[in-house]
């Protein structure tokens, strides 16, 4: 009586250990499909001329996203920005088809849309709760500080549009250059280009390119001052963060 009484116990508490982590099981049973996918992606966009393997192992991955009405990568994504080691965030990032140059740090809670088209320069600093909508295609070059709560949109539902759709017009990349800073809560819109050495203030909204070295602040956002041209900082990726 007592034997089958701790086999319950052990059956009970198994079961209670595979709920804790289960989805941290079907996040590595599917991450090798979804990294098939994400190459497929960022080599041959939506697939048609990937070689035939790439093909079969994508397949399952596309029913995968049918179960979860398309929002699996980003339901793992979310679960990823909260790992505490870095470099296990940016293995994944890479490994999904995002271009990431040495030293770059993320922060948690980094959302990253279209992570595909997303390119990230050397020494580049992504803060706390930033949301990185890569789907129109996101340069960001190196030494670039964005701070804590920025949005970045390259791509955006059309309010003219009978149909509400995310026109041409409204889907356009975003690029910003070296060293640039982006203060917390800014708000980047879509086909913006941000010019080597420019500051974008904190809450302010950047809906047209701003120009190297600028300084700008607002609603929109407007030139208020100019930056020095004499930059020349290095991040080496030793921001305060986790192993």
């Amino acid at each position: 009586m007592a034997i089958y009484k701790m086999e319950t116990f052990t059956f009970i508490l198994l079961g209670l250990v595979v709920l804790l982590y289960l989805k941290w099981i079907l996040i590595i049973l599917v991450f090798p499909f979804q990294v098939v996918h994400g190459q497929i992606l960022k080599r041959w966009g939506k697939g048609l001329n990937a070689p035939f393997a790439y093909r079969v192992f994508d397949k399952p991955y596309h029913y995968w996203e049918k179960i979860f009405r398309k929002g699996w990568q980003r339901y793992m994504l979310f679960q990823v920005s909260l790992v505490p080691s870095h470099h296990l965030r940016r293995f994944v990032y890479k490994a999904l088809g995002a271009e990431i140059g040495k030293n770059v740090v993320f922060h948690f809670k980094t959302e990253i849309r279209g992570i595909h088209r997303l390119k990230i320069g050397a020494g580049t600093i992504i803060g706390d709760n930033a949301l990185l909508a890569a789907q129109s295609g996101l340069t960001i070059g190196e030494n670039v500080n964005i701070s804590s709560n920025v949005s970045i949109y390259s791509g955006e539902h059309d309010h003219r549009d009978p149909y509400f759709r995310c026109t041409p017009e409204k889907t356009r990349p975003i690029t910003i250059g070296d060293r640039v800073w982006i203060g917390s809560n800014v708000i980047i819109l879509t086909g913006v280009n941000i010019g080597e050495g420019a500051v974008c203030c904190a809450g302010c909204v950047v809906t047209k390119d701003v120009e190297p070295y600028a300084v700008v602040a607002g609603i929109p956002a407007r030139k208020v001052n100019e930056r020095p041209r004499d930059l020349r900082y290095v991040f080496n990726g030793k921001s305060k963060r986790l192993y």
